[in-house]
């Protein structure tokens, strides 16, 4: 069964000429031809199959193959009891989340005298220090996901560095083959 146009990968590029065709001499003719676009007369666009136009990458979407272990503690500190554990993998922060909260100046301590300490004052002591608790743990959660992530670009990213030295240093070899093949036979 064949797979529609789309589905279809490009074959390999095959400089060589005809059967019967000097050897050689095809290959350098095929590849002028078909840089210049002069290979053989045009047949009707109907003939002609689709190019396969490669669409845009979106960034999110690719992986990095990577081996990144973090610490279990630091997982552990950075994912909230009874949910998913954090994975610093996929996990986004957005520009808000990210942004440096402003320092708050605490207020000045008012004491409130022993006779107006009532229930209400120690109700409301109490909900007033689970807050504060709340508030210092999701701070501390927040602060341990981002250094866990922050840990896990700066691996992704040495990474992607070392293969970006790779592809250049592939890129400049294949200047360099270029460049002596055009010294020989003359440029395409």
């Amino acid at each position: 069964m064949a797979r529609p146009l789309s589905d279809r990968t490009p074959g390999p590029l095959l400089l060589g000429g005809p059967a019967g065709a000097p050897p050689g001499g095809g290959a350098l003719l095929g590849l002028r031809s078909l840089l210049q676009g002069t290979s053989k007369p045009k047949e009707p666009a109907s003939c002609l199959p689709s190019r396969d136009t490669p669409s845009p990458v979106d960034p999110d979407s690719v992986e990095v193959l990577m081996t990144f272990e973090p610490d279990p503690a630091d997982l552990a500190l950075s994912s909230i009891p009874g949910h998913e554990t954090f994975d610093p993998r996929r996990h986004r922060f957005s520009e808000e989340e990210l942004k440096p909260q402003p320092i708050m100046k605490k207020a000045r301590k008012v004491q409130v005298p022993e006779e107006q300490k009532d229930e209400k004052y120690w109700s409301r002591r109490y909900k007033n220090n689970e807050a504060a608790k709340r508030s210092r743990d999701a701070r501390r959660l927040k602060e341990n996901q981002i250094s866990v992530r922050a840990a896990f670009l700066e691996k992704e990213n040495a990474l992607l560095r070392q293969e970006v030295v790779a592809v250049r240093q592939e890129l400049s070899h294949y200047r360099a083959v270029l460049s002596r093949y055009q010294a020989q036979h003359g440029t395409l």
